[in-house]
């Protein structure tokens, strides 16, 4: 009989399995997104402490350069700069495999990331601080969570636009 432990940690490689399926890395077998689970956090997990600097500094400046690291990685898909980072340097350091390509889902998600950091960027230079800190927060509290979960908020709206380009 399985101890509960063991059902909660098969439950939650099930659940981290299911969410980078709809992020788009459904091509992968098990053995890959398992090892490519941890460091895919790398990614929103600095991005999220970056865009929470430039909240508190309610920098335009800080946070307009912050939305050019989004739209990389809906650009590029192997050229996202913390992508980069991970893959030329920090990988290296925990031997780590080089993260995959990212998939049409999670670039939608960078896009609509991009937008979001433009809007707070502008709303401060514009000295409308409380909608830059709603719009910046809202990407923060994405990142929060595709960190911790792998549940990617830009991914569902993806699959919701293009249900059958998602399907593939």
């Amino acid at each position: 009989m399985a101890s509960i432990k063991e059902l909660k940690m098969a439950a939650l490689r099930e659940l981290t399995k299911t969410n980078l399926d709809k992020q788009g890395f459904g091509g992968l077998d098990d053995d890959a997104k398992s090892c490519y689970a941890w460091p895919l956090r790398f990614t929103p997990a600095v991005g999220t402490v970056l865009i929470v600097l430039g909240l508190i500094l309610q920098s335009p400046i800080f946070l307009g350069l912050g939305a050019i690291v989004p739209l990389t990685g809906a650009l590029f898909p192997r050229g996202m700069i913390l992508d980069l980072v991970y893959n030329l340097g920090v990988r290296h350091l925990f031997r780590a495999p080089a993260l995959p390509p990212t998939p049409s889902p999670r670039r939608f998600s960078y896009l609509l990331s991009t937008v979001l950091l433009a809007g707070a960027a502008l709303s401060f230079y514009f000295g409308l601080s409380a909608l830059g800190i709603v719009l910046g927060g809202m990407v923060a509290l994405g990142g929060t969570i595709l960190t911790t979960t792998h549940w990617c908020l830009g991914s569902w709206v993806y699959r919701l636009f293009f249900p059958h380009a998602a399907a593939r």
